[in-house]
Order: C-alpha cells, then structure tokens, then sequence
C-alpha cells in the first residue's frame, strides 16, 4: 500500500471517529481518544514524511474545543424540537381554550422562550470560544445607536419602580467605525441584567468621550442600578462562565450564567476593558472602555437616506394599540423618524383616554390582544358621542385576515388592514391615505383588494429575502440551511396530506393542515403561497367548496417549485456572503 493511500484512510478513520466520539461518548471521554489519535498520527506521518509533526494541541484546548462543538451540536439539536413545541402552542393558543387551559399555555410558551433564549446564549458561547464569530467593521450613527438602546429597554420596564436613564456626552462623534451589532449586544445584555436584578430606583447609562487621538475615539460607558448587588465573594468570577452570584440568584431570575461571560469576551475582541463595582442591597456599576475609529459622516448619510412622503407627515397624531414590545418598539422607531407624534399603547382605558386628550389622525389597532381585543376598541371608538373621536380612521395590524375577519372588521367599523409583517412603505402609505383624506382617493374595507386578488397582484413576484432568518440563527448559514431543509420537508408533507384531505372530503384536517403550513411560510415570507393556504383556510371554515379548494392546491403546487428555486439562490447568496 502506498503512502497515499494510507494517509487516505487515516483520514477516513479521523473523521468517522469524530462522528463516533460526538455521538456516542462524553466529552471527556472524546478529548482522551482525540489526543491518542492525533499521537498515532502525528509518529505515522514522521515515518512518512521524515519530519517531526506539529505538535498536539495541549489537553486544555482540545478540552475546550470539544465542549464549545459539543454546546453547539447539543444547542442545534434541542432548537429544532423546541420550534415545534412553541409552533403547537402557538396553535393551541388560537382554540377554545378555558382560563386554566390558558394559563397552561402561556406557561409552556414562557418556559419555552426561557430556553429558547438559554440555547441562543450557548450558541454564541460556542461561536466565541471557538474564535468563529464574525466582528464586522461598518459606519454607524453613534447616537441612534444609544436611542435605540434605551427604547427596547424601556419595553423591559414591566410593573417596577424604576426610571431608565440615558446622558450621553454631545461631544461623541456622530459617525464611528466598527460593529454595531456587537456594542448594541454589549449594552442590551447589561441594561437587561440591571433592569431585571431591581425592582426599585433607577438604571443609568452613561457614554462619555475620554479622548480623540490618531482617529480613534475612546468612550467610556457606564451601566449604574440600584438593584440586590453582588457579594463581594462573588465579584471575582462573575465573568465566568455558568456561573452566577449565588444559587439565591438561580432560583429566583433563572438564566444559563453566560451573559455577562459573553460580554467579556465581545468587549476583549473589540480591545476594549470591563470591569465592576457592587454592593450588596445597593446596587451595581459595570464600567466598560472601546476605542472606535472616527466615521465620515456625508457618506453615511447617503445611505440612511429615506423616501421623503410628498405630504409633511410631521403634522400627524397617531395613536397605535399593540400588546407586542418588539412590535411596539418598531412602529415607535418608524414613526420617530418619519417626524409623526406617536402614542403606543396596550390598553383599553389608556388609549381611550389618549383620544380624548389628543387630536388623533389615524388609528393603528392590533385586532388580538389581551383583556381588551382591537374589535371591542373599535367599537367603543365608533360609540363615542364625539365627533372627532368616532369618526377616526381605523387601521387594523393583523397576521391573518379572512373573508370571516374582514366582515366582522367592517361590522366593527374599522376602515382597512395591512397584514403583519408589513414594509414601511406599506406603513406609509396607510398613513398618508387615511392621514389626509382630503387629497387622497377613497378607501375602505370595501374596495381594499381581497386576498384572492392579492395573488393577481403578487403572482409574478418570488423574491425571498432570508436575511431576517440568519440573523435569528446567529448568522449561522449551516443551522438557516437545516431550517429551510426542514421547511422544504413541510412543504411536501403538506402537499401529501393536502391531496389525501381533499379526496377524503375532510375539511376539518385540511383546515388543520393549512393551518400548520402557515407559520414556516411567513417564516421565509413566501407571501403568495401563504395568500393561498389563508383562502384554503377560510373555505374550509366557511364554506368548502372542494372544486374552489382544488383549484388552490393546484395553483399551491404550481408556484411552490418558482418559491423553492428563490429559496435557494437566496440561500447560494448568503453563502457565498458568509464563506
């Protein structure tokens, strides 16, 4: 046997022990087998070669290498169940559902998310341990950047007695250089430790500018609550991993013990130092320094260029009713920077109020929320004895909306919808449509095109952006390829069991079907696809005509090969990006 050949089958036997090692021993017993591999290996290749080898990796970083493929393997692994458990809930949800069955579903949903978010920070332990985490180098504004910040932790603010506050030094550079991402992961993991650790007082970030020397910014930030401290024994391995300030602080606030762990090693990549201060019962101050390159502030501009509205939208008053914080918190962004007076609320009463308080222009009503949904809002809207107020435009945010929905949208008077997740032309237009009826053409729930014409409108358009995707998969290209393989899966299985309902006649499993179908279609926002499950969907409910739900299976299996080849140049781009 050649040199070749058995060089061949060495590596052969390499990688069918890795597959062995990660599946059927731990990872103690993996590292030992590894360094007695890599030694046989490393003598063999000296006979070869007549070269001494590289020398083996030492027992602590093969040790640390296994674990952070093992976290990772595990963590992708326990992901792809855990979908299926929130899905299902998600499904059980929209049923009839008593108190208590309802109270036992947002629990499984609230525990659920609980390890969803578990399992993204093992994830990016891993990423970091391993030295495979990107840190991109881009233009960004500094101070939006910090405003942002502050709104999503204003959304963690959620009955406690505490104030969220910001002072961040004018004297910053709008524009710096470096990773965004990173420093806004940086600060969302400390202002969320902060705000969840005291349930009283205040939490204060500040951003102050220590020096501009050879074009770097140095800027030095500090993170100040007045929560339950940290026990000095405690201070000394707070950035370790898996570890956190006492099993008090486990059974009460949960958590894997790895935020504060990551942070440290984000701010060590971007060169930067943390450090932190802390009394027990009075509170804790995280103290971080990073140095920035000054940005060019023209060419940034340029690119953050929005379509200016004809109209001056800065005029308008509107008034939003959403429960979501993530969508809350995006509504408030778009409306901030388009100019308009905003008020977002969850809450019957307090929106209301608003209306009698302000002169609203436009309403935006999310139709499912708790304790009061958007139908009944909308109906104390049109019962009120003013004028102003019952006479207000009304815009329904919705995922779903069937020809069942949109009767009793215009029984409820609201005026139109735009269905979730919407574009912020889509947003735009809305507003100024309903925001300066004077000037534009008429609209209602009437004339706005039915779901069916939708299609007519979309049919030609199979453009996917799986963009959001990677980002919820940690920008990892191999996990959002599983994703889409188990989508794709979906699709055909759907497909199989579609054709058997409709020739059983079995409108009720057909129905549940479709219903399925649904989320893994907005997932990758294959809108004319979902536009077909939603009609399926609302025949099965209202009236199953099986000839009318054919001819939607048939056009479903038609368009779904055009979805399918967008889905994959997408996903050859995000490759070839991310390679």
């Amino acid at each position: 046997m050649n040199s070749k050949n058995l060089l061949t089958q060495i590596s052969d036997l390499e990688l069918a022990l890795n597959n062995f090692s990660f599946e059927e021993l731990s990872t103690e017993e993996a590292g030992r087998l590894k360094r007695s591999f890599d030694h046989f290996k490393n003598e063999l290749e000296t006979k070869i070669w007549g070269h001494e080898p590289n020398p083996p990796e030492s027992e602590e970083v093969s040790s640390k290498n296994s674990e952070s493929h093992l976290i990772a393997k595990v963590s992708h692994e326990v992901r792809t169940p855990l979908n299926g458990i929130m899905g299902f809930a998600d499904l059980l949800k929209e049923g009839d559902l008593n108190p208590a069955q309802e109270e036992q579903v947002n629990a499984i949903m609230s525990a659920s998310r609980s390890l969803l978010e578990i399992i993204n920070e093992l994830l990016e332990y891993s990423k970091l341990e391993a030295g495979s985490e990107e840190f991109k180098v881009v233009s960004f504004n500094f101070h939006n950047l910090i405003t942002e910040v502050a709104y999503l932790c204003e959304t963690l603010i959620v009955d406690k007695k505490i104030t969220l506050e910001v002072k961040t030094d004018p004297n910053i550079p709008n524009f710096l250089l470096g990773d965004p991402s990173k420093l806004t992961q940086v600060l969302l993991n400390l202002l969320g430790n902060a705000i969840k650790f005291s349930d009283k007082g205040k939490v204060v970030l500040e951003s102050n500018l220590k020096k501009i020397e050879k074009g770097q910014a140095y800027l030095q930030f500090g993170i100040t609550d007045t929560g339950i401290g940290i026990p000095g024994e405690d201070l000394d391995h707070i950035f370790d991993a898996f570890r956190q300030a006492g099993q008090h602080t486990f059974s009460k606030y949960g958590g894997a013990g790895l935020g504060l762990s990551i942070v440290k090693q984000i701010v060590d990549r971007l060169g930067g130092t943390i450090s932190v201060q802390s009394k027990v019962n009075e509170g804790t101050k995280f103290d971080m320094t990073l140095a920035f390159e000054v940005g060019k502030e023209e060419k940034f501009k340029e690119a953050e260029a929005e379509k200016k509205p004809e109209k001056d939208i800065r005029t308008l008053n509107v008034l939003v009713f959403e429960d979501n914080p993530l969508n809350q918190w995006l509504i408030r962004k778009r409306l901030r920077n388009w100019g308009c007076t905003h008020f977002v609320t969850e809450h019957a009463v307090e929106g209301l109020k608003i209306l009698e308080q302000e002169n609203i222009h436009v309403v935006f009503m999310d139709l499912h929320m708790p304790v009061v949904d958007g139908y009944e809002i909308t109906r104390r809207i049109r019962a009120s004895e003013d004028p102003r107020i019952s006479s207000v435009p009304v815009i329904a945010l919705t995922a779903d909306f069937s020809v069942h929905d949109r009767e009793k949208a215009e029984a409820g008077g609201i005026d139109d919808f735009i269905l979730k997740p919407f574009t912020p032309e889509e947003l735009l237009d809305k507003l100024m449509e309903y925001g300066f009826p004077e000037s534009a053409k008429p609209s209602s729930m009437a004339n706005t095109p039915s779901v069916e014409n939708s299609i007519h409108t979309r049919e030609n358009s199979f453009r996917i952006d799986l963009s959001g995707m990677l980002e919820d998969c940690m920008g990892e290209v191999d996990m959002l390829e599983e994703l889409i393989t188990l989508f794709k899966g979906n699709v055909l299985e759907f497909i199989g069991r579609a054709k058997m309902h409709l020739k059983n006649r079995d409108e009720e499993q057909l129905r549940f079907a479709a219903h399925k179908m649904k989320s893994g279609l907005a997932m990758v926002q294959a809108d004319n696809l979902l536009i077909l499950l939603k009609q399926i969907q609302d025949h099965c409910i209202n009236d199953p005509d099986f000839d009318r739900m054919q001819y939607l299976y048939d056009r479903f299996v038609k368009e779904y090969p055009m979805v399918e080849f967008a889905i994959d140049s997408e996903l050859t781009r995000l490759k070839r990006e991310n390679s």
